[in-house]
Parts: C-alpha cells; structure tokens; sequence
C-alpha cells in the first residue's frame, strides 16, 4: 500500500498557498501555525469553508483570533478514505510530524493518539470524555485533549426513539445504525449496548414500553459481537454486521439490504464522523426504502431526511475553532474546561413525511424548532 494512498492532503494544502509536503515540519515559517485535521471518511479536499458551513464555522472562527489559512496558518488534512484499518497508521503519521494543535473528527482517531502516549495538543468535539476514558475530569483536561462534547448521553436515545415513534406509528423493528463498532473505542454503540443489557436501561425500557424490538446495524468493521457482551433477549436481535472493511456507498446499500431482510422499518442514525460524511447517501437509502429515520443533525433533514433531534452542530464547531486560538495562542487543553451543548433542536421535513406517507403529529409540530416544507 503506497503511502500516497491513504494520506492525502499535500495538494489541498499547495492549493491554499503551501507547496510543501505536509509532512515537514522545518517548512513552517517564523510565526506560523499548523494544525492537522483528521476525518475518517472526508476527502481531505472536502475539509474546507467551501464544503458545508460546518467546516465553514470552524475556519471562520479562527479567521476571528487572527488564524487564516494561506496567511499565519499550515492546515493539514489527513483522511482514512473509509478504511478503519487505517486510523492507526495516520495517528503514528500525525504524532511524528508534530503539529501545534490536531482536530481529531473519530472517537477511534482520539483513542489511537492517546495509546502513543503523545502531547500534541488536541481540540475537537466528543462524545461523552469521562464515560469513555478521554479525560477523567471536565473541568480539569488531563490528557491534553479538550472541546465541546456533543452527545448527551443515554438519555437522547430515548427520546429520539420516542420521537420516531410518534411519527411512524406502525414501526415494528427498529434499527439503530453505526458505522464502525470498534470495541476499545467505548463509543456509543458499547453504550447503548451495556445499556440493553441491564434490567434498568434506558434504551431497555423504551423498548420492552413500546414492545418494538431493536437491532444493532453496523456499516463496516472486524469485530467479535461477544466481546462486547452482547445478550440475546425477546428486545434484542443482534447485529447486523456487513462484511468487509471500507466505508463507502456500496457499503450502505448493502447495510439497507440486510435491514430490509431483517424486517427493520424505523431508523435511528448515530453521531458518527462517517454518517455525517455519507448523509445525503443514507437519506436517499432510507427514502428508497421508505425506511422512516431521525437523524442527530438538521443537516440530514436539510437534504430530504424526515427528522432530526440533536445539537446545533455548527455552533459545536464555532467553540472547538475559539478554543483552537486558544492553544494556538499558548493555553494548555488543561486551561480550557470541555464544554457541553446544552440546546438540542427538533427539525421535521414536511416534504419527506408525505412521501412516506406520514403525519407529524400536531403536538410535534408545535414543538418542533423548525418544520422544512
């Protein structure tokens, strides 16, 4: 495997003013900084303010503490293309080359860096930092990561299950879908299934209440389904796993395959990088499949998805960029509490609601923060 194959990013970064390999640390000038972006799918040319206004967000709020690319500011892009198996690699890559400040955008990326046991200082979103071992204290970052946590915890799965359940009223099978279980990671999907397995869950409860069975749907991954500890139950069917390693369209297709074989007719889509990345792909499956979905973020909604119930993710990214300045400015990840987002929105699609023949409830749709018609 050539190296130019999985680490991509010295054309983005000459076409933005740096001809230099990304790689050379001595090609940074007097007074500049580098900060080395990391996306498990994302082409490393799609890391940009001209891509979405997530990116948009980030970049412009640095631009705001006086970091502009092109001027006092080496951006360097690294992307995994879909291939999980190529996350540790690029962690070894990024660590060697020594940037001022890394944006890890994978829960498996940030666990990769810390086992080098590196100090390159990190800021980024994240899932819950303590409940999965990337920080033992919010108000105090030991582990020379801090930023903006992202989830809130068990607590939202319920919720958007609920949600969903007053849509689609006649759901008998519901999907929840990730990309890449990796068990050290202790992400979400270990969570949730810890979560299943105790008599008191929250997930539990919402499921056994409703008397809708769950099924745990991953895209793509190398994993044992027993290590992780999972529990045959009357609520729980097991993963569906799709065999291979790469996160691409093809591997949607076929995860939307396996579901429609396993019956699944409700959807609710987790906060991984990759999904993100694949949303207008998942959005159109789910349409195809007319399996009704609520997503974490309005962004799926804005291109077609029903329904989405999480946080304002670009104002998530307008305070990771202000506490980059920060730590480009001298703070320690230490100096900067992680920050949790406290607003969650609910946005409905009008439009994909009728075309799957349904109704939002009335009670919803007041509700809701915003209705896309």
């Amino acid at each position: 495997m050539r190296r130019r194959e999985f680490i991509a990013g010295t054309a983005a970064t000459a076409a933005m003013g740096f001809a230099q390999p990304i790689c050379a640390q001595t090609n940074a000038r007097p007074g500049v900084k580098r900060i080395a972006i990391f996306h498990p799918t994302d082409p490393p040319e799609e890391i940009t303010s001209n891509t979405n206004r997530v990116y948009k967000a980030y970049f412009d709020e640095l631009k705001k503490h006086g970091y502009i690319e092109g001027q006092n500011l080496i951006v360097e892009r690294y992307s995994a293309l879909g291939h999980p198996d190529r996350i540790g690699d690029l962690a070894r890559e990024i660590v060697a080359n020594h940037p001022d400040v890394v944006l890890p955008l994978s829960g498996v990326f940030l666990k990769e860096i810390m086992a080098l046991h590196s100090f390159i200082p990190m800021v980024g979103p994240t899932a819950d930092p303590v409940a999965f071992e990337l920080a033992s204290n919010l108000a105090r970052p030991d582990k020379h990561f801090t930023g903006v946590v992202v989830d809130a915890g068990l607590e939202i799965w319920p919720k958007r299950f609920q949600l969903l359940l007053e849509t689609a009223r006649k759901m008998t099978k519901l999907g929840l879908l990730n990309a890449n279980p990796v068990a050290r990671t202790r992400g979400w999907f270990w969570a949730v299934v810890r979560d299943m397995e105790r008599p008191g869950g929250l997930v539990r409860q919402a499921a056994q209440g409703a008397g809708i069975p769950m099924a745990f749907v991953v895209v793509a991954g190398k994993f044992d389904p027993t290590e992780l500890g999972i529990l045959e139950s009357p609520q729980f069917y097991g993963p569906l796993i799709v065999a291979g390693e790469l996160i691409d369209r093809a591997a949607y297709e076929r995860t939307f395959d396996l579901m429609e074989k396993a019956g699944v007719d409700g959807l609710i889509v987790s906060e991984a990088s990759e999904h993100f990345s694949y949303r207008q792909v998942i959005v159109d499956l789910a349409a195809k499949f007319r399996i009704p979905a609520i997503y974490p973020y309005r962004e799926f909604v804005e291109v077609g998805g029903l329904m989405a119930y999480g946080i304002d993710l670009v104002d998530a990214f307008r305070r990771v960029a202000e506490m980059t300045g920060q730590v480009l400015k001298g703070a320690k990840p230490s100096d900067i509490p992680f920050e949790r987002q406290t607003k969650y929105e609910v946005v409905l699609n009008q439009k994909a609601a009728t075309s799957l023949g349904l109704e939002f409830p009335p009670t919803l749709l007041t509700a809701a923060d915003e209705v896309i018609e």
